[in-house]
């Protein structure tokens, strides 16, 4: 029998924890070296220092990377973060797409192939979806993102994770006032209040945005509203409480245009998009619950509760079964606990927990005529997915210098759909996984501030609801799995004086990848190819001196499929994913002194292809941006920036394999980008 490479790290891992569990708890009283600084338990769901962590870790100061822009898109702040990329930024309806390491670049939409949590309240569905437009950008404090595989962590489709985390009133006290106005009618408001005590604190953040955007029928109106409450229970004991809440009543879609019409018009919409008003008006409402408690020596455990309700409709730019209603609840709990243990006479944590979450989709779905006229009903049906998992996670300190980490994961995913109307497709049915996932991660610390680690993980991804659809009929395909992956990772990080360095050579192989076909102009999925995904990513920061910084995110990276033997018969092995440049880097030049702070930056986007064959080309680019702020007074500062300084035609959002029924000049693949564009801000604080 052929050896499965997916259960390589899981072997390994599970034999190391079973040896090290029989462990002496009361010697965990003896002193023990433990690190002086910690990375929250967002980063890796084990607090550990960042030079003891054996995996792609970057951390980002959210608010350091808002100050000086609109706080538009979570792009903002994520775009030093080499091994990441974003597309449809100024397509609200179609939401920001974000890929790590090649995983979430087929989605048409929104993001997929990653989890994020805010908070530690997932936004990841348990089918694999995630949406990020309630998020409160103002309100962030920090982001720390894993690059790489991390379903040990976090389950399903989890080629990667964004962790947030907010502001709270023991870190933002006092009243503040954001305005920012600007190019194609931009207005935002947000106020901030935060206050603290002896028994815990609040933080409240409101925003209110009004875009009517580059293109015709991009309008964006959304108001989104933050709080974070947390009260101290006694010396060990607090409990957190998040509510959060976003009404979105219009986020038009101007839907994709050909190269033709780009030509004719870069802000033109499509004709059916504005015939039939396509867009979203959505409204949702998230509570969170968290309890922490240190009482017990060396230990501490958490228990998450949340609740996600969200109400959604959709016009698509095009006529027939285009208009799309669900409501949405998604609900769960999670326990864990982190205990300081030790072994042989050496230090040992582990983080071990369990989760439960539910999804509840009541969907409807409609036939739209090309005179925006309802003739009929198609889909009427429960969508149910329950996830629950067990995970643990261990650090052994071999010695002063090296920690070796293990993890093991299972996942029991149920998903069904109870349909109540014939139709061709999906059909009621139901499909249960049970999957085992594992990493193996080796840390060497290199005196205080420097580290080598090296990394093995596999991870998993399900296909989502609308994948499920069977070509032989109705009912769910019978033959489509998840697609799984294994990933490996050698780094080194560190700080030298004055400059910051992170460098890191990975390796990910896909087996089973999830591909659409078309079959009569209707979508399938199939489990019909392997993916070979490689590359550098270096981030690199320079403190000249106290006026001067220069910042870099460089990726050099190759995906490609390895081995794909789609129905369609078109042979594309060998060619690159599309949507996916090789090259990306960001440079950024900061000037900083007494009241003044100005930014100057550059980006590059390689080249990359629109579809699986590879016929249709997106040309390099370079973007150059600048932004600027002064501090009137110690409570009032303004700001100015401007975007696509030289005014450079480029796109925001590439639609991947669109159209593909269409000759390929004939498909809508481009959503043109502003050209140069104009912000300014006015900041104050009470």
């Amino acid at each position: 029998m052929a050896l499965n490479y997916k259960k390589i790290p899981l072997y390994l891992s599970a034999i190391i924890c079973a040896w090290s569990i029989p462990v002496d708890a009361f010697a965990a009283n003896q002193p023990h070296t433990l690190p002086l600084e910690i990375i929250d338990v967002t980063a890796s769901r084990l607090p550990r220092e960042l030079y003891n962590t054996p995996a792609a870790v970057t951390l980002v100061d959210g608010q350091r990377e808002f100050q000086l822009q609109e706080a538009l898109q979570l792009d903002e702040a994520l775009q030093f973060v080499p091994g990441v990329y974003f597309q449809n930024r100024y397509n609200f309806a179609q939401n920001l797409r974000i890929s790590i390491r090649g995983f979430g670049s087929r989605a048409p939409f929104g993001v997929r192939g990653m989890q994020l949590q805010v908070d530690n309240i997932p936004y990841t569905l348990p089918d694999g979806q995630t949406q990020v437009d309630d998020i409160e950008l103002n309100g962030i404090d920090q982001l720390h993102v894993t690059r790489g595989a991390a379903t040990v962590q976090y389950g399903n489709g989890a080629g990667g994770a964004i962790n947030i985390s907010t502001k709270n009133g023991e870190t933002f006290k006092g009243v503040t006032l954001n305005l920012d106005i600007g190019s194609d009618d931009l207005y935002k408001l947000n106020a901030q209040a935060g206050t603290s005590n002896n028994t815990g604190s609040a933080y409240i953040s409101a925003s209110h945005l009004n875009f009517n955007g580059y293109r015709e029928q991009s309008q964006v109106e959304k108001t989104t509203l933050r709080g974070k409450f947390i009260w101290n229970i006694n010396d060990s004991k607090t409990l957190t409480v998040i509510t959060s809440l976003m009404d979105m009543p219009t986020s038009e879609d101007p839907g994709g245009l050909t190269r033709t019409q780009v030509n004719e018009d870069r802000r033109q919409a499509t004709f059916m998009a504005k015939r039939l008003d396509s867009g979203q008006q959505v409204e949702q409402q998230t509570l969170g619950l968290t309890l922490r408690d240190s009482s017990f020596e060396n230990t501490q455990w958490m228990i998450n509760l949340f609740a996600t309700h969200r109400d959604f409709e959709q016009q698509l730019p095009f006529p027939g079964s285009s208009l799309i209603a669900y409501d949405r609840w998604f609900y769960g709990s999670s326990f864990e606990i982190t205990q300081d243990l030790r072994a042989n006479k050496r230090p040992i944590r582990h983080t071990s927990g369990i989760e439960i979450r539910k999804q509840e989709d009541d969907r409807q779905r409609f036939s739209v005529s090309p005179n925006a006229e309802i003739t009929r009903q198609t889909v009427d049906e429960l969508q149910e997915a329950r996830s629950m998992s067990a995970f643990s996670i261990v650090d052994w300190h071999l010695n002063d210098a090296v920690i070796l980490t293990t993890g093991v994961r299972y996942d029991d995913l149920k998903m069904s759909i109870d349909a109540h109307l014939a139709q061709s497709g999906v059909g009621s049915g139901q499909r249960n996984y049970h999957e085992w996932n594992g990493n193996l991660g080796l840390s060497y610390r290199l005196g205080l501030r420097h580290q080598w680690y090296a990394n093995l993980a596999t991870s998993y991804e399900s296909p989502t609801f609308t994948e499920f659809a069977n070509p032989q009929g109705a009912g769910f395909n019978p033959f489509l799995k998840p697609q799984d992956s294994l990933s490996r990772e050698l780094g080194i990080r560190g700080e030298l004086s004055d400059i910051q360095y992170d460098i890191t050579l990975f390796a990910t192989k896909v087996t089973d990848e999830i591909i659409p076909y078309e079959i009569d102009g209707l979508r399938f999925f199939e489990n019909a190819g392997k993916t070979d995904r490689k590359g550098l990513e270096l981030a690199f920061e320079w403190q000249l001196n106290e006026q001067w910084q220069w910042r870099n995110a460089l990726t050099l990276a190759r995906y490609q499929f390895d081995n794909f033997t789609p129905l369609s018969g078109d042979n594309v092995n060998g060619n690159r994913m599309p949507g996916l440049p090789r090259q990306q880097w960001v440079s950024q030049i900061n000037w900083q002194y007494n009241k003044w702070r100005i930014e100057l930056e550059s980006s590059y986007t390689g080249r990359f292809y629109a579809e699986n064959s590879n016929d249709t080309q997106i040309k390099q680019n370079w973007l150059f941006n600048t932004r600027a702020s002064y501090s009137l007074s110690p409570s009032v500062s303004i700001k100015a920036g401007i975007r696509n300084l030289f005014s450079k035609d480029y796109f925001a959002n590439v639609r991947i394999n669109a159209n593909a029924n269409r000759d390929v000049s004939q498909r809508g693949y481009f959503e043109p980008a502003p050209e140069r564009n104009l912000y300014f801000g006015l900041s104050a604080k009470f």
